[in-house]
């Protein structure tokens, strides 16, 4: 499955190095990211590209095709989100879960 990470760049006319020096990463690293050679498993890096996009996990990840920015949030739903996003950084090592899974348990659990 292909991530969004360049379609999201190339929309908006940025580079490779502005994403690195954005998030703290070398460039080659964003490109490795990009292009798949690096997986799902690394949360927090995955959560720092979504943060730099305003996107979810999921959605850079591929996993879902709803675009949901941050932005789009009433005030308690931000407030949800940062509180659970908080608690699964401060709870779980890194790479112990999967943003995507979580993020899909929570939208089928909104369907039923």
């Amino acid at each position: 499955m292909q991530n969004r990470i360049k379609e999201l760049r190339e929309k908006r006319g940025i580079s490779q190095a502005d994403i690195a020096r954005g998030i703290h990463l070398t460039r080659s690293a964003v490109g490795y990211y990009e292009t798949g050679k690096r997986g799902t498993s690394n949360n927090q890096t995955w959560q720092k590209l979504a943060d730099y996009f305003n996107v979810s996990v999921p959605y850079l990840q591929g996993y879902v095709d709803e675009y949901i920015d941050i932005h789009d949030l009433n005030e308690e739903e931000q407030d949800a989100y940062n509180r659970i996003t908080d608690m699964l950084c401060e709870e779980y090592p890194e790479d112990s879960i999967s943003w995507s899974k979580i993020g899909q348990l929570l939208i089928n659990s909104a369907e039923e």
